[in-house]
């Protein structure tokens, strides 16, 4: 084979080039046709989140179950570190149905929930067996789970603590969570906490 001359290396350069140009054209025109709109934007997650900016408020918001001394230990642990826990039960109804009054003082910056082993179940197989025989499993109440899962969606895994104790069973599909175990009080886990309030903008005493 004979090697192409010089002048017909620089004509297919020349037509090489102008087809890329063709083809830049018309992706240019193809543009025009796309919304410039927020949708088209990147979804920011916590991993292309640079900082977090400073809490607009003091207020956070404890979910609990029965476990009276845990959630008392927390509200107390809170307000030496200089926050406000809204604990629901001791706002005020003004007519509220739950739901409304859960809606209205869940307006804060950052949750926790207390995972207490306030139930016991088993699967209904084990239910004609003896009390003994059945496989039991320690469980939070349903509300607390249902508004779990609500601040999680609501706030992010970043702003909302998972504080639990005893045998208490964890729930399975809630990936990325970091859960705090303490035995016998909130103390155990002070300094993780207050390191996580301080990353999601909060202010500590």
């Amino acid at each position: 084979m004979f090697e192409s001359s010089l002048g017909e290396k620089i004509a297919y350069l020349y037509k090489d080039i102008d087809q890329k140009i063709h083809r830049i054209d018309s992706i240019i025109e193809r543009l025009e046709l796309i919304p410039l709109t927020n949708a088209a934007a990147p979804m920011a997650t916590q991993e292309n989140i640079p900082h977090r900016p400073p809490a607009k408020t003091n207020k956070v918001f404890v979910v609990h179950g029965h476990d009276e001394i845990a959630k008392t230990n927390l509200e107390v642990f809170l307000h030496e570190i200089g926050l406000e826990p809204v604990v629901l039960h001791r706002q005020a109804d003004e007519g509220l149905t739950i739901i409304e009054k859960f809606e209205k003082y869940s307006d804060v910056g950052y949750a926790f929930i207390l995972l207490t082993p306030d139930e016991i179940s088993y699967i209904k197989a084990d239910e004609s067996k003896d009390d003994d025989a059945r496989q039991k499993e320690y469980r939070a109440r349903p509300n607390v789970i249902f508004e779990f899962g609500y601040f999680i969606g609501k706030l992010g895994r970043s702003r909302v603590c998972c504080l639990y104790t005893g045998d208490v069973s964890l729930p399975g599909d809630v990936s990325g969570m970091i859960y705090k175990k303490f035995a016998n009080s909130i103390e155990e886990v002070a300094y993780s906490i207050i390191k996580d309030l301080k990353a999601s903008g909060y202010a500590i005493a």
